[in-house]
């Protein structure tokens, strides 16, 4: 047996425990990991979109998000005139952005909907029998259509700046920042 034949053994051994080295047990803080970010599945202007931001463009844009939009997600229309529709409720933002926008929300809002710059339409709709996030026109003249029981709890509804026509069915007492309510 020469000195080359008897190292081979001892090599491949040394090889074997270094490898085992860089094995991660499967409790281990590396094999977690964070929590995978939230995502919405929307079409913007018939296309699929899926993730954590949904942008539309400068120009119009149709954005339907059927299956909501869950907290930690952003939907943007971007400039121009938008029309967004969400449906299974919003916990996230919703924005509509510049331009005269329609936005309608079916279900629960507890997230964030603002019309943004121009004279938007918001309309929570449906199902949508409570308001627990913020429902604002933004700056422009705003139409928001909302049920009583919206502004009812910790849910905060605001035209914001222009003037505002705030419309809730049936009438309830004590409507915040809306020149008219109807």
């Amino acid at each position: 047996m020469t000195a080359r034949t008897r190292t081979r053994p001892v090599l491949a051994g040394a090889a074997l425990v270094l490898a085992g080295a860089f094995v991660l047990p499967t409790g281990s803080a590396r094999a977690s990991g964070p929590p995978a970010p939230a995502v919405a599945g929307c079409t913007v202007n018939g296309r699929p979109v899926t993730g954590g931001v949904v942008t539309g463009t400068e120009g119009f844009d149709e954005i339907d998000c059927p299956g909501g939009v869950p907290a930690g997600v952003v939907v943007a229309g971007g400039g121009g005139t938008d029309v967004i529709t969400v449906d299974g409720g919003n916990a996230g933002a919703v924005d509509g952005g510049g331009g005269a926008d329609l936005i309608e929300i079916n279900g629960e809002n507890s997230g964030r909907v603002t019309g943004g710059d121009g004279d938007d339409l918001v309309d929570l709709i449906g199902d949508a029998d409570a308001n627990s996030g913020t429902v604002s026109g933004g700056p422009g003249d705003d139409v928001l259509f909302l049920k009583a029981v919206d502004i009812a709890g910790n849910g905060v509804v605001s035209g914001d700046t222009g003037s505002d026509v705030c419309l809730f069915d049936p009438d309830p007492s004590g409507a915040r920042d809306c020149e008219v309510v109807v």
